[in-house]
């Protein structure tokens, strides 16, 4: 699989793990809270995420991407 496929067939879950990596806190030591709307973001970003963190790196993994 390539990832560009991983991606389309999973953008929202995948907007949805950035979003609560993104917002995890508020930086007053609070929890955050995901902006609505939520930001938007490209395909691009999606890539990068997925090149950067481990969890989603492995998430791609698993679905049959080969890196």
């Amino acid at each position: 699989m390539q990832l560009q496929t991983f991606i389309r067939e999973n953008r929202a879950e995948i907007d949805q793990v950035i979003n609560s990596l993104v917002y995890m806190h508020d930086g007053n030591g609070g929890r955050g809270v995901i902006p609505d709307p939520p930001p938007q973001r490209n395909d691009g970003e999606r890539a990068d995420w997925i090149f950067n963190d481990e969890g989603l790196y492995q998430w791609a993994k698993r679905e049959g991407w080969r890196g």
